[in-house]
């Protein structure tokens, strides 16, 4: 197959979407196929490595106002690169990872050519109003319902990480095909240590990875440590928008002491990181799955996360972690100290997250992606 990938976040910029665009495009380029990534032009430096068979292309781009580091193509400059790129190539099937502007734009050229799309799902309305709002509006979040609603109908069929997202779809009013096709993770990297670490008694090590902005509610995470026990030292690694304000947070509240700042990593550091600390944590309000989370759950780790989007999916609650209300930092701190103080409960558990964990091992996961692929341009031929 040759394949047309239109993401609005890919690498150097580091989140979920671009990380999961990227695996989607190697894994299939390793099958055999030809794959072109389509993104807005970086606005920070670094390097994407290259691979035979991957082909990359970028649209004029800004900086996005929201993230840092994430630049964004404003509606309509992409849609000549798109349309160019269509007509030129015989691509066989469209994936659209994001409908913003460059999906939206990719949408109308495939339509107007008569290639056949696949639609990915990776954000919530109320993620989208609350990042606009600072609250859930209500008005924003119909509106966006209603173009979630149109943009998604149009698509010749849909993949959504978990199955909370095709419920959801679903209970808004899209009925185009929707397949679940986890983001998925390697559990051959992603592992525990090789060597079982010592449990050390009276100190525990909780991490969190990600990005530093409103949607993951760190701030959360910050305000549990004035209530954790002394032993607890909260890891957290990742930057964007609200470090500044996070680390204010901390030295006003006097936890600084409790808490390291490790910024951005590579994928070699944070392989290193899950196999040495004891806990994950993540309280964000809109995960579509979450990534981080897999990869903790590989990395043979007990999470503590919100009990909101798709999270407990991949949290069960009681068996490999504990899942609670977003931004209950009391109740978070203390989840921690009875981790702290009961490390048999954190063994087990971390047992738990690595059998949990396979399920959703990369190549098993994506073969269902390039397996739907096929259905949809067959489907179009016939």
């Amino acid at each position: 197959m040759n394949i047309l990938l239109v993401t609005e976040t890919y690498l150097p910029f580091i989140a979920g979407v671009s990380s999961s665009s990227d695996s989607i495009a190697r894994f299939l380029v390793n099958r055999n196929h030809t794959v072109t990534v389509l993104s807005p032009k970086p606005v920070i430096s670094g390097e994407v490595p290259p691979l035979t068979g991957l082909t990359f292309v970028t649209t004029p781009s800004i900086q996005d106002p929201v993230y840092k580091g994430k630049p964004m193509t404003i509606f309509p400059f992409g849609f000549p690169v798109i349309f160019r790129l269509l007509k030129q190539s015989r691509f066989d099937i469209v994936h659209i990872q994001e409908p913003g502007s460059l999906g939206f734009s990719a949408l109308i050229a495939a339509k107007m050519l008569h290639v056949p799309t696949v639609g990915a799902l990776h954000f919530t309305p109320d993620q989208v109003a609350r990042m606009m709002t600072g609250r859930s509006n209500r008005v924003i979040r119909m509106m966006m319902e209603r173009y979630i609603r149109s943009i998604y109908s149009a698509y010749n069929a849909i993949m959504v990480p978990t199955q909370t997202f095709v419920d959801y779809l679903q209970t808004i009013g899209v009925r185009t095909r929707t397949q679940v096709v986890s983001n998925g993770v390697n559990t051959d990297v992603y592992t525990p240590p090789q060597k079982q670490i010592p449990v050390r008694k009276g100190k525990m090590t909780v991490l969190y990875i990600g990005r530093l902005d409103k949607d993951k509610n760190v701030a959360t995470l910050v305000e549990a440590m004035q209530y954790a026990d002394s032993g607890i030292t909260l890891v957290i690694a990742g930057t964007g928008k609200d470090k500044q304000a996070l680390m204010e947070r901390a030295n006003s509240l006097h936890v600084n002491q409790k808490i390291v700042w490790k910024g951005a990593i590579t994928e070699d550091q944070m392989i290193t990181l899950y196999r040495k600390v004891d806990c994950f944590t993540i309280m964000a309000e809109f995960e579509i799955q979450s990534i981080v989370t897999l990869q903790a759950l590989a990395s043979g780790l007990p999470v503590l996360g919100a009990r909101a989007g798709a999270l407990p999916e991949l949290i069960h609650d009681g068996q490999n972690g504990y899942t609670l209300e977003a931004h209950d930092a009391k109740g978070l701190a203390e989840k921690m100290n009875d981790l702290l103080r009961h490390p048999e409960i954190r063994v087990r558990m971390g047992k738990a997250s690595r059998v949990l964990s396979l399920a959703h091992h990369k190549p098993t996961v994506l073969a269902r992606l390039e397996a739907l692929y096929g259905e949809v341009i067959q489907a179009r031929r016939t």
